[in-house]
């Protein structure tokens, strides 16, 4: 986050160049760091950065090397111990994204949760803003795209779901902002 940080404070004014680039434009009306979403199934996305640009939202993921979290398979499951109502909850929660993608259940159980959860905060944020354009972008500051286990489980995410989801009625465009 650290690194998010400085590139955006860097670039006063407008997004980030690689971020500007996947979008297509440098205009920035305004972004907030640590942006709370309220989130299918009743919990609250904190989303790195959220970007507020002409008719538009970004949702920014920023990543050094640290994964985007639980596999949705063990997302669900996570609580159990603690909660045993937890598990058929958070798998309602992901047949609602499958229903949504138009995707099989058994497809989003090898994607990464915080990827599903990124691109819904861009989508819910976009509708309440009245904004019709979306995106979800992964600002990575991993020098070595290859060695990059996250850059495997974007692609991935991107083949099952495509190019730009639509989630609450709002197509999401994905990203992928080397830094």
């Amino acid at each position: 986050m650290a690194e998010a940080e400085k590139s955006w404070v860097a670039a006063p004014g407008e997004l980030p160049k690689t971020v500007a680039q996947v979008i297509g434009s440098p205009e920035l009306e305004r972004a907030h760091f640590e942006y709370p979403t309220g989130v299918w199934g009743g919990g609250t996305a904190m989303t790195d950065v959220m970007a507020f640009i002409p008719d538009g939202v970004v949702a920014v993921e920023a990543k050094a090397r640290e994964s985007f979290d639980l596999l949705v398979v063990d997302w669900i499951i996570q609580r159990a111990r603690d909660n045993p109502s937890s598990p058929p909850h958070r798998k309602r929660v992901i047949e609602r994204y499958a229903r949504a993608l138009d995707r099989p259940y058994a497809d989003m159980l090898s994607l990464r949760y915080q990827l599903l959860q990124r691109t819904l905060s861009a989508a819910l944020t976009a509708k309440k803003e009245g904004r019709s354009n979306a995106w979800m972008v992964v600002q990575s500051f991993c020098a070595d795209i290859t060695d990059n286990s996250n850059f495997a489980d974007f692609t991935r995410y991107c083949q099952v779901v495509g190019p730009a989801p639509v989630l609450e009625a709002v197509a999401v465009g994905l990203g992928w902002a080397q830094a």
